[in-house]
């Protein structure tokens, strides 16, 4: 499970740094693969659903969104 979590980690920081230099397709590329190890992350499905809107991707970037709202219904980030 450390192993996963640190996959995690490592690819949502990677996704961050990507889209602090606003490269949109990278960081959704890196916070899919965040999510293949924690599919019910809302950090990382918000992450994603922001990416893919600066992508113009609207409709998926609301799945993401919603998604977030789902599993996590009382987090102020979802």
């Amino acid at each position: 499970m450390p192993e996963k979590q640190n996959r995690f980690e490592n690819e949502m920081n990677l996704g961050h740094t990507a889209a602090w230099d606003q490269d949109w397709g990278k960081a959704a590329d890196h916070y899919q693969q965040a999510l293949e190890e924690k599919p019910d992350d809302p950090k990382g499905l918000v992450s994603l659903g922001l990416a893919l809107y600066e992508l113009g991707s609207y409709n998926q970037s609301i799945e993401y969104y919603s998604r977030a709202m789902e599993v996590s219904p009382d987090d102020p980030l979802a």
